[in-house]
């Protein structure tokens, strides 16, 4: 075992602690246990023998390291992985003697306190640095164009300061999301092959430089969750004056390699940004939470067909929704709600070809995105990781002036997880066939003036878990089918629909039923008292027009007693003579 050089048992679900014995392996150069269920404390005594180390994973497991940091290691190392071990709170003095580290990674590891000056100069040539994931304080260094690193990962930490004005000159990766820095972006960002740059959930305040414009290489850029504000359509007019047409889809242009563009909350304004009709790989999209204004643009399915999710929700987008968005065959999540959008819901909705499946088979983002991302589905919002995300099928539509109805063809949309027209104008009935959408987890259509009855198939959702029909014009009994008995928030489920009876309401179907004959029978007998009162009515005022007419003219009342005398004589003798043959035929037949 003395002249072992490499140890490599990764991912084997090993447990218990690291045997002392390691250090006494002078001749090993490679020590790889990471994705294990180690535990255990790590001294110096583990490492002090190993002469010829280069490369340290301890990743992934549960062990704590208990170096003093005055120790000087006897060994040189190139890299060093100690993601998710206990290293902190105190930065681990050291490695200040590892000039020579390529990769770097201290990400969640406990650390809390400001990060060295030495780390700057100690890691300078190194390729890789993540210390993301901790409780890190201080600012950055204004300049860090005399380090090497291609990717630096501090995200997730307590950062203050500004944006360093100067990146590393070959940086590719920088991440810096979800700490605390504040002031403007750099003015100058000479970074050519910088590929990914985060800066999301900070305080960064101004608008986006137009230096930003010549970051040609972009894949991703997230700036949400900042202060900026203005416009971001710097990039199209600069471009635009100074090029032709012919040069928008070019790969030297901004936006032309993004595969993923965040901008949602911040408080950006502006028409739709035109700089992303050079975007034909974007797959992410989302402007939501700014103050931008018009209307979405026709150009969407031919400068950008590879759209998977699109999110423009609160923001002041006015007109109707473009016909031929139907044709983003990738298109899974839309959410353009809280805007000013009117019209009708096209019916060639259902033409959207990611929806009308019910396997997620376009994945192309997943190497993109690694963080989690705010979702409102089922009335909240709940986080979900990318991978998760990619798994929702969302059409979200609420809180505009859409009019019309609900398209019968939607039911082909199979794929549908979360389904959200609430607080529109929508009238005519629900749909029979919607419950087609077997993967229909959660369905919002309150706050319309729907009528009509709940269609019967809603019932057979048995992913459903999330109904809102309030406040609409609904009538007829809520079925009683059992998945809709186990619903959340039940009791706001059927609200504000007055035609409505049967269980979660405290109406019952059967009473309405016998209070509608009993007013039935209730009408029948006030027909009958108005038929009596009329007749009577009748009978008066013909009886007082005859007699007060005899009053007046006196012949008139002489001729109307001779007639009746007539009358009685006529009426007299045919009695008689009747009766007369009737007792005769009676007499003849008993003879």
């Amino acid at each position: 075992m003395t002249s072992l050089s490499i140890l490599a048992i990764s991912g084997n679900m090993i447990t218990g602690t690291v045997p002392l014995g390691v250090g006494a392996l002078g001749n090993l150069t490679e020590l790889w246990l990471s994705d294990n269920k180690l535990d255990g404390v790590l001294m110096k005594e583990h490492f002090s023998g190993l002469l010829n180390l280069e490369y340290v994973d301890l990743s992934d497991n549960s062990l704590k390291m208990d170096i003093e940091p005055h120790w000087v290691p006897p060994f040189r190392l190139k890299g060093i992985n100690l993601h998710s071990c206990i290293v902190g709170p105190y930065f681990p003095g050291w490695l200040r003697w590892q000039t020579g580290i390529e990769s770097l990674d201290l990400g969640n590891t406990n650390l809390d306190g400001v990060i060295p000056d030495w780390f700057w100069v100690t890691f300078s040539r190194a390729r890789r640095l993540d210390a993301s994931e901790n409780m890190l304080r201080g600012s950055l260094p204004a300049n860090l164009q005399h380090i090497s690193a291609r990717h630096i990962f501090l995200g997730s930490n307590k950062l203050t300061g500004q944006v360093p004005q100067l990146l590393p000159i070959n940086i590719s990766h920088l991440n810096l999301s979800s700490n605390s820095f504040s002031g403007s972006l750099p003015s100058v960002l000479k970074a050519p092959l910088l590929q990914t740059l985060l800066l999301a959930d900070n305080q960064i305040t101004g608008t986006i430089p137009s230096s930003m414009c010549q970051l040609i290489g972009l894949n991703r850029l997230d700036l949400s969750g900042n202060k900026l504000k203005g416009d971001v359509i710097r990039c199209w007019k600069e471009t635009h004056n100074n090029s032709s047409l012919l040069s928008l889809n070019s790969a030297d242009e901004f936006g032309s390699s993004l595969y993923s563009l965040a901008l949602n909350n911040n408080d950006l304004s502006g028409e739709f940004p035109k700089f992303l009709q050079r975007c034909s790989y974007l797959g992410f999209l989302d402007l939501s939470y700014n103050r931008f204004f018009g209307t979405l643009p026709k150009w969407l399915p031919e400068k950008m067909p590879r759209l998977e999710i699109l999110r423009v929700r609160s923001n002041i987008f006015s007109g109707h929704i473009p016909k031929n968005l139907t044709f983003l065959e990738r298109l899974h999540y839309l959410d353009m709600a809280y805007n000013n959008i009117s019209g009708s819901i096209p019916w060639s909705i259902s033409n959207l070809k990611a929806m009308r499946t019910n396997i997620s088979w376009y994945m192309d983002l997943i190497d993109f995105l690694e963080e989690r991302m705010s979702v409102i589905t089922k009335g909240q919002t709940r986080e979900y990781s990318i991978k998760t995300y990619q798994l929702l099928v969302n059409i979200d539509l609420s809180c505009n002036s859409i009019t019309g109805y609900i398209p019968e063809e939607i039911h082909l949309l199979i794929g549908l997880t979360n389904l959200n027209l609430s607080n529109n104008q929508l009238i005519g009935k629900i749909p029979d066939k919607i419950g087609g959408l077997k993967q229909l987890e959660s369905l919002d259509l309150s706050y319309n003036d729907l009528s009509g009855e709940i269609p019967s198939g809603l019932s057979a959702l048995t992913s459903l878990s999330h109904l809102n029909l309030s406040y609409n014009n609904l009538s007829g009994a809520i079925s009683s089918g059992q998945q809709l008995q186990v619903l959340d928030n039940l009791n706001y489920t059927y609200i504000g629909n007055p035609g409505l009876c049967g269980y979660p309401l405290s109406k019952n179907c059967s009473a309405s039923t016998t209070d509608a004959e009993q007013s039935a029978d209730h009408e029948d007998a006030d027909h009958i008292s108005y038929l009596y009162l009329g007749m009577g009515i009748g009978f008066v005022v013909g009886l007082w027009v005859v007699f007060c007419t005899m009053l007046l003219r006196r012949t008139w009342a002489i001729a109307y007693f001779q007639i009746i005398d007539k009358l009685y004589d006529k009426v007299y003798v045919l009695v008689v003579i009747t009766w007369a043959r009737l007792m005769k035929k009676t007499h003849d037949d008993a003879a």
